[in-house]
């Protein structure tokens, strides 16, 4: 998702894949030499792959797969970062009433997105069988919890803060979901997949400082990550969603929420949330405005 820049002095990015995709870091400096704006980059790098050490699903020595084995046995201590992450994603499901819910995982594995790591888990389980108390995780019952949804915006986010007052801009991008400190003025190339099967670039003004997207065009035709929660069954939709949030934890999931069912997004209007879609012809349409007309 390319970003526009105004000049300036020196203008930095370097790219590494992290997190399942690739990770762009921009910055626009005045005074910083490019040894600095290196070590700025690999701060804004080791901080992504620190989070992703602990929510990823795929790697077996992860914080989350700890959890995801151990947390109907016994309570587990979790880190802070998990912590922030869980406690934002169950508020979430509360909020939505089960729309966005964690526990999906179980699906996203049986379909082929998620790697089997053979834990049996109970069919009927849900959000509401994941409790938080004290620093500690338990499950109700058996179930497996996959971030995928949030947990890439959570690092972008961290990331960011860790260097932004070192530069006179910056701006994160894990594949789609980015920030950029300095954001007003700013517009963003969203992909769009048209009739013909061709990715196009739509371009679009930042309304807030984080954005996100979801959509199926990355997705095998016969598969889609995108998962109602309560008929398990997947939407394969061409469109895309995307949600510009003060941060991109909350534009990372909302992007969820939004593709599964547009008429929560009032919900998040007084956070100051505005979501778009493109479909598969390249027209963007304002959510928000739609729902508020009709």
């Amino acid at each position: 998702m390319p970003v526009t820049k105004q000049s300036a002095t020196n203008h930095f990015k370097r790219c590494k894949p992290l997190l399942g995709t690739y990770v762009e870091v921009s910055v626009l400096s005045e005074k910083n030499n490019n040894d600095i704006l290196i070590d700025i980059s690999e701060c804004v790098f080791s901080e992504i792959q620190r989070i992703e050490n602990l929510m990823s699903f795929h790697d077996p020595d992860s914080e989350l797969s700890y959890i995801n084995r151990e947390a109907y046995n016994h309570s587990c201590s979790i880190s802070k970062d998990m912590k922030e992450v869980l406690v934002a994603a169950l508020h979430l499901s509360k909020v939505t009433n089960g729309i966005y819910d964690i526990s999906i995982a179980p699906t996203l594995v049986r379909n082929g997105i998620l790697p089997d790591q053979s834990i049996d888990v109970d069919d009927q389980a849900n959000w509401q069988d994941i409790s938080i108390i004290k620093g500690k995780i338990s499950f109700k019952r058996k179930l497996l919890i996959d971030l995928g949804g949030i947990a890439k915006g959570y690092a972008v986010d961290r990331a960011l803060c860790m260097v932004e007052n070192q530069v006179k801009n910056i701006t994160v991008n894990a594949g789609g979901d980015l920030r950029i400190k300095e954001w007003s003025g700013e517009s963003v190339g969203i992909k769009a997949s048209d009739t013909k099967g061709f990715n196009s670039l739509i371009f679009v003004p930042m309304h807030q400082a984080a954005l996100a997207t979801s959509s199926n065009y990355y997705i095998d035709v016969n598969k889609s990550a995108m998962i109602d929660p309560f008929t398990k069954k997947e939407l394969k939709d061409k469109k895309s969603i995307s949600v510009f949030a003060p941060n991109c934890m909350l534009a990372d999931a909302l992007t969820k929420v939004a593709f599964l069912d547009i008429t929560l997004i009032p919900i998040f209007k007084p956070l100051g949330v505005k979501a778009i879609s493109i479909d598969e012809s390249g027209n963007v349409q304002d959510l928000c405005e739609r729902l508020e007309h009709g």
